[in-house]
């Protein structure tokens, strides 16, 4: 619950910068520095879900310490692939649209990064938990 709730904060914060037209440099700046900021949060927790983790059931032996530190990688690498086509994404150039259409556009690519980069936490703690 308290997921969709940032999310829907996230999206109606963005609703002022999406009505004022994505072919504003400044708007788009804002967006760009907002999933920026939005990217560096969910890194920060991956990390922290990683070392509470690891902290609460240190491995066992060699071989466990190393397949957890080979997951952790793979988080991290999944979670760099989905930020770099999220920033791939917004950078796109768009056609010539209504502020309306751009707005319900911006809305929706705004949730769907905002729930790919939560998906990508809920996994990972769910490969955690498996350990």
């Amino acid at each position: 619950m308290n997921l969709r709730c940032s999310c829907l904060a996230a999206a109606l914060t963005l609703m002022p910068a999406a009505a004022s037209g994505a072919d504003d440099p400044g708007a788009r700046a804002l967006q760009q520095q907002q999933l920026q900021r939005q990217q560096q949060q969910e890194s920060l927790q991956l990390r922290m879900q990683q070392q509470q983790s690891a902290a609460q059931s240190p491995p066992q032996d060699a071989r466990q310490g190393q397949a957890l530190e080979q997951l952790q990688r793979d988080q991290a690498r999944r979670q760099q692939e989905l930020h770099y086509r999220q920033g791939a994404e917004a950078a796109r150039p768009r056609p010539a649209e209504d502020a309306a259409t751009r707005q319900v556009k911006d809305d929706i690519g705004q949730l769907k990064a905002k729930e790919q980069g939560e998906a990508l936490l809920r996994r990972s703690e769910t490969e955690q938990q498996k350990k």
